[in-house]
């Protein structure tokens, strides 16, 4: 493991433990949902989505701001000359690349990650909120297999800690990688350079081997797409090409990038 995969991983961790708290508060509330629905005899997918959808939002934009930050003072700043120091990306970005005003960075910025967000979030919650019906509604199967009343499952339903904790911290690692690496993209194709971009995988034992089979030295445009387990995807997270869950959940991968050209030896031009 290279020293730039225990950067990103240290990163990565810290939005990790951060957001599985989170995601387990959540959790908890809908199985507590779940419960009160089976005894008031109320639908159990009847789930009130709005809290995920928030708290989704929430990892996405905090992340994409330092993350975006991040790279761009690694990658564009020595080109540029101009490192972003401010918590808000916008309005140093604003000064680096001296738009007619700011608004209009704000906009293309905001038009970037809400178009992402809009569909992506809309797809994700759907995922999650089927998974945890699914799963309860397995419980009351068994439950009432057993001979176990409706109030004793709801029990059960609201006693599994253990579920939420695992499905909080794989919620919460998977969507980590997918903000970081679509955040570094947004980054670079706002700042007017050129970039290339491979994909590098964080070889250890809990690698799956699609991923462990990808060429880190194979570059292509920051705009192209990969070919991950059969599937076309932009970055490590993106299921907007079809990419199933099967090939996104738990991955750690990550993009790293250069100028394109700089393998020729030619000289970034501002």
């Amino acid at each position: 493991m290279t020293i730039q995969d225990q950067v990103y991983l240290t990163r990565h961790g810290i939005y990790e433990k951060r957001f599985a708290k989170a995601f387990y508060v959540i959790l908890l509330r809908s199985q507590r949902q779940i419960a009160q629905n089976l005894i008031d005899g109320v639908p159990i997918d009847q789930l009130d989505a709005k809290p995920m959808q928030e708290m989704y939002k929430r990892l996405y934009l905090d992340i994409m701001r330092k993350e975006g930050t991040w790279i761009w003072n690694e990658l564009v700043a020595p080109v540029k000359g101009q490192e972003i120091k401010q918590k808000d990306v916008f309005d140093e970005m604003a000064s680096i690349m001296q738009p007619q005003t700011i608004e209009e960075l704000l906009t293309l910025w905001t038009s970037l990650m809400n178009g992402f967000l809009t569909y992506y979030i809309g797809q994700r919650i759907i995922e999650v909120m089927n998974t945890t019906v699914k799963k309860a509604n397995e419980m009351i199967i068994q439950g009432r297999q057993d001979g176990l009343t409706d109030k004793e499952i709801a029990n059960m339903i609201r006693a599994d800690k253990r579920a939420r904790e695992l499905r909080a911290n794989t919620i919460a690692r998977t969507e980590s990688t997918t903000a970081i690496n679509k955040a570094w993209i947004l980054s670079l194709e706002s700042s007017g350079l050129q970039y290339e971009k491979a994909w590098t995988a964080i070889r250890d034992d809990r690698t799956r081997d699609a991923h462990w089979e990808t060429d880190p030295s194979f570059w292509i445009g920051i705009k192209e797409s990969f070919m991950i387990g059969g599937y076309p995807m932009s970055f490590p997270g993106d299921n907007s090409q079809g990419s199933p869950i099967n090939n996104t959940i738990n991955c750690r991968c990550r993009l790293k990038f250069r100028l394109k050209g700089q393998r020729f030896g030619f000289s970034p031009k501002n």
